[in-house]
């Protein structure tokens, strides 16, 4: 979990999750998935980390990551940015 976390912090350049944070994080999102599945999860990672994203792109993005773990890996290397759209307001 410490090396997720900071990895996380490296690519946003700042210290913005510990780990216990994550695991607190984690923790939730598994229970999320138990009782209602992945839209289940994306709801609770949009809540607890008050993204301004799009539910949409956020299920396209984790489709696509599904589908092809090597891409989640070169986001989280920084070799990809995610393409993620912002919520309509």
């Amino acid at each position: 979990m410490k090396q997720l976390a900071d990895m996380i912090n490296g690519i946003l350049g700042r210290n913005v999750l510990t780990e216990h944070q994550l695991q607190q994080i984690m923790i939730g999102a598994q229970k999320a998935n138990q009782q209602g599945g992945m839209n289940a999860v994306l709801d609770y990672l949009l809540k607890v980390t008050q993204a301004d994203i799009d539910k949409r792109e956020l299920k396209r993005f984790a489709d696509q990551i599904q589908a092809n773990p090597q891409l989640g890996m070169e986001i989280l290397k920084g070799k990809q940015k995610p393409h993620l759209k912002k919520r309509r307001r």
